[in-house]
Order: C-alpha cells, then sequence, then structure tokens
C-alpha cells in the first residue's frame, strides 16, 4: 500500500469515528452535532488535499539532481508499474533514466520541472495495451489526449519531442520480451510515412520467421502473424488519431514504434475481436505471471539527445545568428559590388583594345575612362577600397598592371607617331589633286616641322569623305598624298625614299559623313614622323 492511499484511509477513519462519537456519545444539542459534523468533514477534505498537494510536490521534487549525462526517457501510458515500481517516480538504468508519467495532465508539469533544472526530455515512450479498452473508441480518447498534451509542449517550449510508440500485448512467446530487439530510426509525421515504416518492419518481420529455430533472432510464424495483424489494426484505428494526413507546426514526431510482451490476453478486446474477426481464428486465453520488472526496450538511440541552452545562451545564439546574418548580407552585397566594379574596369579594357588604330578620337577617349579607373584602383590600392567592397572579396588590384599597360602603349604610340592633319580645302580645289598656289603658306610650317625631325620617316595618307565612288577617292587620295610630297622633296634636301605615300580614299573616316562638317573632317591629308625603325 502507498503512503498517499495509508493516509487517505486514515483521515476517512478519523472522520468515521469523530461523527460516531458526535452522533452516538456526545449528548449535546443536534445544532451543534451538526456544526461539528460539518467542520469535521471540511477539516479532514482540507487536509486530504494538503495530503495530495505535498506528495504531487515531492513527486516534482523528486526529479531534481538528474545526472546531466544520463538521457532522460518520459515513460507514458498503460501498465507502467510492470517496468517502474508504483512507490517509484523514476528508474535509473546504466545510462538512461525513465521517468515516470501516471496521467497525461501530469506531463506539463513533469516537463516543466525538468526544465527548471535544465534538463530536457530526449523523448517519451507511450505504452498502450490494446486489451485493456473493450471499445477502440476509449483507446482512441486517451491517444488524442496524449497528442494533445504533447504537441501543446512542443509549442510552449519550442522543442522537437520525439516518440516511441509501445504496444503491449500478448506476443504469445514467453521467451520474446518485445520486438524488434535492434529498433530503427524512421521519422514519421504522417499516416503515409507510418505505412512506408510498417512495410520496412514487416519485411525485417519476414526474415526474422524464415530463420532456422535455432538462431537468437528467430521467431514464429505465429508471433510474426500476430505482429502484422495488429500492425493492420494500428493503422486503421489508432494512427489516425495520433499523425495528421498532412504534418503542421509542432505535430507529433513518432520515430518507432515497439511492441511489448503482455504474456497475457483478453479475448474482449476490440483488438483481439479485430483478430478474431480477419483470420477466424480465436487465440486462447493464457495468463503468464511475471516476477519483477520488465526490461525496457532499446529506444535511447533512437532519442538524439537534446542539450539543455539557458536564457542567456539563447541570447547568445540569437546574438551570433543575427551577426552571421548580417555577416552574409554583407557579404553578399559586397559581392555583388565587387562583381560590378571587375565588370566595369575589363569593359573599358576591352573596349580600348576593340578600337582601331586609325581612329585616334574614339581611342582618346576610352585612355581618358581608363585613367580614371587607373585612378580610382590607385587610390583603392592606398587608402583602401570602400566598406562596400569589403569583407575580403576586393581582388580587383591584379587588373593594375592591365590598366597601366593600356595607358603606357598608347602613350608610346603617341610619342612614336606625331601626326599633322591638314584639311584638303586648304590645299587643293575640289576634285581636283594639283596644288593650290596659296598651299605653299600652309605647307611651309609642314616642312620646318619635318627638318627640325630629320631623322624621322615622314608618312603622308590622303583621305577623302564619301562623296564620288570609292575607287575614284583612293586614286584622288593617293594623288594629293603624293603631289604635298613632291612639294616637300623639292623644297628639302630629303630624298624622296625618305617619304611613304597611301592613299585611303573614304576607307578610313575619322568622323561621320552624315553631315557636311563630318564630310569637312574626312577630307584631309594626315602627315606622320615616325621612328625610323617603326613598321606601320
Amino acid at each position: 500500500m502507498s503512503k498517499r492511499i495509508y493516509y487517505t484511509l486514515l483521515l476517512v477513519w478519523i472522520a468515521c469515528l469523530s461523527l460516531y462519537f458526535i452522533w452516538q456519545i456526545w449528548d449535546i444539542y443536534w445544532v451543534v452535532k451538526t456544526c461539528l459534523s460539518i467542520l469535521i468533514v471540511l477539516s479532514c477534505g482540507f487536509l486530504w488535499y494538503q495530503n495530495q498537494f505535498w506528495f504531487k510536490k515531492k513527486d516534482l521534487t523528486s526529479l531534481h539532481n538528474i545526472p546531466k549525462s544520463q538521457r532522460v526517457v518520459l515513460v507514458a501510458g498503460d501498465d507502467l508499474s510492470d517496468w517502474i515500481e508504483s512507490s517509484e517516480r523514476w528508474r535509473l538504468l546504466r545510462d538512461s533514466m525513465w521517468i515516470r508519467v501516471e496521467d497525461c495532465a501530469q506531463l506539463i508539469s513533469i516537463y516543466q520541472a525538468l526544465d527548471e533544472q535544465n534538463t530536457i526530455a530526449n523523448g517519451i515512450l507511450l505504452i498502450l495495451n490494446p486489451d485493456k479498452y473493450p471499445h477502440v473508441a476509449a483507446l482512441q480518447q486517451r491517444i488524442s489526449q496524449w497528442r494533445q498534451q504533447i504537441e501543446t509542449i512542443q509549442a510552449l517550449y519550442k522543442r522537437r519531442i520525439p516518440l516511441t510508440l509501445g504496444v503491449h500485448t500478448d506476443l504469445l512467446d514467453k521467451n520474446l520480451d518485445f520486438w524488434p530487439q535492434n529498433i530503427t530510426n524512421h521519422l514519421c509525421r504522417q499516416r503515409s510515412e507510418v505505412q512506408e515504416y510498417f512495410e520496412c518492419l514487416q519485411k525485417q518481420l519476414d526474415s526474422y520467421a524464415a530463420l532456422n529455430p535455432q538462431q537468437p533472432e528467430h521467431i514464429s510464424y505465429t508471433v510474426a502473424s500476430t505482429l502484422y495483424l495488429n500492425q493492420q489494426w494500428l493503422i486503421q484505428y489508432v494512427i489516425k488519431n495520433l499523425l495528421p494526413e498532412k504534418p503542421y507546426p509542432y505535430s507529433l514526431y513518432l520515430v518507432a514504434c515497439v511492441w511489448l510482451n503482455s504474456f497475457n490476453s483478453n479475448q474482449n478486446a476490440d483488438w483481439r475481436k479485430f483478430e478474431i474477426e480477419t483470420t477466424g481464428l480465436v487465440t486462447p486465453t493464457h495468463t503468464h505471471n511475471v516476477t519483477g520488472l520488465k526490461n525496457f526496450p532499446v529506444i535511447e538511440n533512437n532519442f538524439v539527445r537534446q542539450r539543455y541552452l539557458s536564457k542567456g545562451a539563447k541570447y547568445l545564439c540569437y546574438g551570433i545568428n543575427w551577426f552571421l546574418l548580417f555577416c552574409l548580407i554583407g557579404t553578399g552585397y559586397s559581392f555583388v559590388e565587387n562583381k560590378k566594379w571587375l565588370q566595369e574596369v575589363i569593359v573599358a579594357h576591352q573596349q580600348y583594345i576593340a578600337i582601331p588604330k586609325h581612329l585616334e578620337n574614339e581611342r582618346q577617349d576610352s585612355i581618358k575612362s581608363l585613367k580614371l579607373i587607373q585612378q580610382t584602383l590607385q587610390d583603392y590600392m592606398t587608402f583602401g577600397e570602400p566598406q562596400k567592397m569589403g569583407f575580403g572579396l576586393y581582388h580587383t588590384t591584379h587588373l593594375i598592371p592591365l590598366i597601366n599597360k593600356d595607358i603606357n602603349t598608347f602613350q608610346l604610340e603617341k610619342q612614336k607617331k606625331q601626326i599633322i592633319r591638314l584639311d584638303t580645302t586648304a590645299l587643293f580645289d575640289v576634285g581636283q589633286s594639283k596644288l593650290k598656289a596659296d598651299a605653299k603658306l600652309v605647307l611651309q610650317g609642314v616642312l620646318t616641322w619635318v627638318q627640325a625631325n630629320p631623322n624621322k620617316r615622314v608618312l603622308i595618307d590622303g583621305h577623302t569623305d564619301n562623296t564620288g565612288n570609292t575607287a575614284s577617292n583612293k586614286t584622288l587620295s593617293f594623288s594629293r598624298a603624293e603631289a604635298v610630297r613632291d612639294w616637300l622633296v623639292n623644297a628639302s634636301t630629303f630624298p624622296e625614299d625618305h617619304f611613304t605615300v597611301q592613299g585611303y580614299g573614304d576607307s578610313k573616316p575619322i568622323a561621320t559623313n552624315d553631315n557636311p562638317q563630318g564630310r569637312s573632317k574626312n577630307r584631309r591629308v594626315e602627315i606622320t614622323l615616325v621612328d625610323m625603325n617603326h613598321t606601320d
């Protein structure tokens, strides 16, 4: 007899004895007797309530000082006294502690008591004995109550509580404590996943039944058929009250199902009626007495050990998560900015390379852009890149030599090539290749310039606009270049081979031919001084 029942019976005995004394022995007015009787009943009721509260508090305080190295498993449901003494709250094994939960209403208070001492329940073993329920509706109601309590705890504490379903029934084998012996983890959050899980168990069941009877893993076909029928009954009547069609927030996490041998059966149970209707066979009623506590199934490894986080640690984790999120956003933004800047530098380089050498104006504009980029790159290297390109992603420094090479190459070409452009309007009449009488006024400056650079070869190129046909334009441009060369040869001491003459016609315009201003610029004679070793 437990202490709780003993104190309850003691209070009832005291109340009955007091009432007998008042009404049968004590000779006083009936009004006084009535008042004293009411007072005694209320006093005993108050003492009983205090007694219940004290025992409940004692049960919770007994959960204190749980070793941190132990896995904590809550054992709930039916027939708990088969595994844990009725007078005890918990049972300690080698590396796990199994805590008894008598009623679903106690589940929240026990979980709260564990949380107060920074301990987390690693999982729940919900034991159901279908032989105890003559009607399946009673079992479904009990399952629904446990499900609601577990989902409430998961919602309150924002934690996942793995659930193992234990079916306590007769397995028709006195040597079999539970099945399966090696329980595998299979997460189920909806009914279809349970169906897949049971199919895997059935394959394992068939393989064990086919083994030689001398092998330790062997189970009889009778046990196999009983387990198979129980699976079908669970799917049809029980699982639908345990798991939804589709998972929702804080729905149950069913990780395994294990059958525990009760060593006795009840033919009036709804589950046994299902077995009889399905097979037409009646399992004989029998009872096998088991001394001592039963062995728990090996399910601890299916429960991932969860570590408790205090509020300070949670806030620290939140801070770290926000910091990492900030770093991720900053890194992503820096990556985009660096990629944009890298593309800008590469595009500027490629545009410069793609411009033909005779388009001096376009090349000059491109060089201006490259010089701005060069200055920006130098500033980044000297003073550091801007924050938006930070986070260790700035790698545009290796492009500085490439930009410097473009600029230096252009400057060297400019130094090697010294060009004077002469407007043909000042030298020739329209469509003519003979120099005007006053053309020497323009060419005199060119002569002085050529004589000042005697070690440089002189290139004379004639150009026209696109008026007329291409062949005549090329002939006219070449004749005009020859006329300028002949004048310079006659006016100087340089031999004729000191000059090189080309006629390009309208093939190398420096401006558009769509308007008079552009066509006027394209009608020109270009005189270029180059080094003697330069080849164009």
